[in-house]
């Protein structure tokens, strides 16, 4: 049984080229299922929830003052954390 170099790259190539077009026709198939199905589901999304403002008092924080409050709770946090391990 004689293999010729060429004749089994050839055979590769057709198998390659055959088991891309296998892909891409699962691919293209799973697409145009995965659209269909949001299109047909899409109208039974829940309605997201309005958002919840945890400010209490009624009072509006201002985005600068929350900004410190962060910053100092982190370096607290760094300190306390280099305390520790020390």
């Amino acid at each position: 049984m004689e293999n010729n170099i060429g004749a089994v790259l050839l055979e590769a190539a057709n198998l390659l080229v055959v088991g891309m077009g296998v892909v891409f026709v699962f691919l293209g198939i799973l697409i145009f299922l995965m659209k269909l199905m949001s299109k047909i589901v899409g109208g039974d999304a829940p309605v997201p929830a309005a958002p919840v403002n945890t400010n209490r008092g009624g009072r509006k924080v201002s985005s600068a003052s929350q900004d410190h409050k962060v910053k100092a709770a982190i370096s607290a946090a760094i300190h306390q954390y280099r305390q520790d391990n020390k």
